[in-house]
């Protein structure tokens, strides 16, 4: 008896300890915030889609085909293509007005090839001052702002180089970084109204050069913290949320080495969650590569800000 009764012992201690691994194993990868009825299972592999895929149609480096082969592979339900928007002044990344009809065209053959297999979408990142012709055409359109003086895309884009921006800040807004920034947040408050998008995209895309410039001179290109950063933040949150848009969580400059955070920032997270405005997960990827990059980190701030997920477009 009792030696039965030590080996009971040693079962139960035995089972104790199984127990405690595997819920040490399926949480350990959460911050703090995330509660035991909403945290993902690490035992269970999460399917993904993602609707802000660049092609070689625009300035992604993967084919159109090759992306929804390696969506496939990659177990995802759905996946979504979002070409550059024609601007006459940006050729070099956008679609030109011929290549548009076979992007079009190719995306549309790919949805009814491979549609057993995986759900195709035909959307379009949709530039501010693009026009806002055939927009019917696409399934969804995402609203963007690269760029902040209509007349100069380039020497006045907000993501592309220091020199972009800075040429920008003294020709255009005399030498006053915030007020470049208030006509960023100014636009970016606009693009429902101007392009009735479903998404925006990196809606604080005007910080993607902090941390390469943090690491390099010690200072952020852009302060976020600025006073009149944030009122202008604020504006453009107070008008977007009042539509039915969704706001990516985008890890577009993760994937390309400018950042270790996705945008937008934590702040912008938790005004999101206070007003229940809806998110969506988006790798603004530019390679195969890279169709769901780190959005099982971004899962952590979903959960951490309780985030109104959409994991699926309808």
């Amino acid at each position: 008896m009792q030696t039965l009764k030590y080996i009971l012992i040693g079962i139960f201690i035995i089972y104790a300890i199984a127990l405690f691994i595997l819920a040490f194993r399926r949480t350990k990868r959460f911050m703090a915030g995330g509660t035991a009825a909403t945290q993902i299972d690490d035992e269970k592999q999460r399917s993904y889609n993602n609707y802000h895929t660049h092609s070689t149609f625009c300035d992604g480096g993967s084919s159109a085909e090759e992306i929804v082969l390696a969506a496939i592979e990659n177990g995802m339900g759905e996946i979504g293509f979002s070409s550059h928007s024609h601007l006459d002044s940006e050729p070099s990344w956008t679609l030109s007005t011929e290549s548009e009809k076979e992007y079009k065209k190719t995306i549309l053959e790919l949805k009814s090839r491979y549609k057993d297999q995986i759900k195709v979408r035909l959307g379009i990142e949709q530039d501010y001052w693009s026009k806002t012709d055939n927009l019917t055409d696409y399934e969804y359109v995402i609203g963007a702002v690269h760029s902040i003086w209509e007349e100069d895309t380039e020497w006045s884009s907000v993501d592309m180089d220091y020199a972009n921006f800075d040429y920008a800040v003294d020709h255009y807004f005399g030498g006053d970084r915030m007020a470049a920034v208030e006509r960023y947040f100014e636009l970016v408050g606009d693009l429902y109204k101007r392009t009735k998008c479903d998404i925006i995209a990196h809606f604080d895309l005007i910080t993607k050069l902090n941390e390469k410039h943090l690491k390099e001179t010690g200072e952020l290109f852009v302060d976020d913290e600025d006073p009149r950063y944030i009122n202008a933040e604020r504006r453009a949150l107070e008008k977007l949320v009042a539509t039915p848009v969704i706001f990516e969580i985008n890890t577009g400059a993760m994937s390309r080495g400018y950042a270790t955070v996705p945008y937008p920032s934590q702040r912008v997270l938790q005004y999101l969650s206070e007003h229940k405005t809806p998110v969506i997960l988006a790798s603004d990827s530019h390679s195969k590569e890279t169709l769901t990059y780190a959005f099982d980190d971004v899962m952590n701030l979903v959960i951490k800000y309780n985030l109104n997920l959409v994991e699926k477009l309808p």
